[in-house]
């Protein structure tokens, strides 16, 4: 009894010190440097699998439900606006910082217009957006963040293949840009 829980001590502890040096791969690996190494800025990419396989590890684990389409923004730029198209009958968008982390989500429900236009930007450009408000943000829906670099997520639902047709137009009509105040 002794000896078979001596062994059981030694494999859990050789399989913690095994998860402990994967450590630092998993750490610099995450959904936020794979977007960083692969991705340009402000360039909408399809992550989905009907996306002709992303090469991204992070994609492969995506619900197949879903259309999804990242864009990277670094702030530094100017307030960071998606413009996407309400089709569909169910969509969400996501804005995360640079550790991943959720810093704003919502879905179509909140959208009064045809179209989401979501503008994204650190507190002092928001607060400039506010003091001298522009007709280009009249119907935008505004996320602050305190991490100048991220990316937004935009998840359009797809019942089956058959609306693939309306998935790619979902895909290709999202606008990513950087608007300097």
């Amino acid at each position: 009894m002794l000896y078979a829980t001596l062994i059981a001590l030694v494999g859990a502890a050789l399989v913690h010190l095994a998860i402990v040096l994967m450590l630092p791969h998993f750490s610099t690996n995450d959904a936020w440097r794979q977007l960083e190494n692969g991705v340009e800025p402000y360039v909408p990419v399809r992550l989905d699998r009907a996306a002709n396989g992303s090469k991204l590890a992070a994609a492969q684990s995506l619900d197949p439900m879903f259309v999804v389409v990242a864009c990277r923004y670094d702030l530094d730029d100017g307030v960071f606006v998606v413009n996407a198209p309400n089709i569909g009958d169910f969509w969400s968008v996501a804005v995360f910082d640079d550790f991943g982390r959720v810093i704003f989500s919502a879905n179509n429900r909140i959208v009064v217009s045809d179209t989401l236009q979501l503008a994204v930007a650190l507190p002092l450009q928001l607060r400039a957006l506010q003091q001298t408000p522009r007709e280009a943000y009249a119907d935008a829906v505004f996320a602050q963040t305190r991490s100048s670099r991220g990316f937004v997520v935009l998840r359009m639902f797809r019942p089956d293949s058959s609306w693939e047709p309306v998935a790619r137009e979902f895909a290709d009509n999202i606008e990513c840009s950087a608007n300097p105040l």
